[in-house]
C-alpha cells in the first residue's frame, strides 16, 4: 500500500491522509482534546486540505506528539 510508521515488529499503522477524528481515535482522546494537543505544533503541521491532514502532515503530527499509544518515560 505505501510507507507505514513502525514502532516496534508489531506495532504500525498505515501512513496515509486522515482526519482529526480518525486521528483523535487512534490516540484515545477527542477530537477537541487532539486539536488542543496540536495547537503548539500548527505552523510546522500546516493547514489541512479539505477534511484530511495529508501523509506528510500526519507524519509530523507522529513526529512531534508521538505515536498513538506510546508511552515516553524519561
Amino acid at each position: 500500500m505505501g510507507k507505514t510508521i513502525n514502532t516496534t515488529a508489531a506495532t504500525s499503522i498505515p501512513l496515509q491522509p486522515y482526519t482529526p477524528l480518525q486521528l483523535s481515535a487512534m490516540y484515545l482522546v477527542s477530537k477537541k482534546t487532539f486539536n488542543k494537543w496540536l495547537q503548539p505544533f500548527a505552523e510546522e503541521i500546516g493547514e489541512r486540505k479539505g477534511h484530511f491532514f495529508t501523509v506528510n502532515q500526519v507524519q509530523t503530527i507522529i513526529e512531534k506528539i508521538g505515536f498513538p499509544g506510546t508511552l515516553i518515560a524519561e
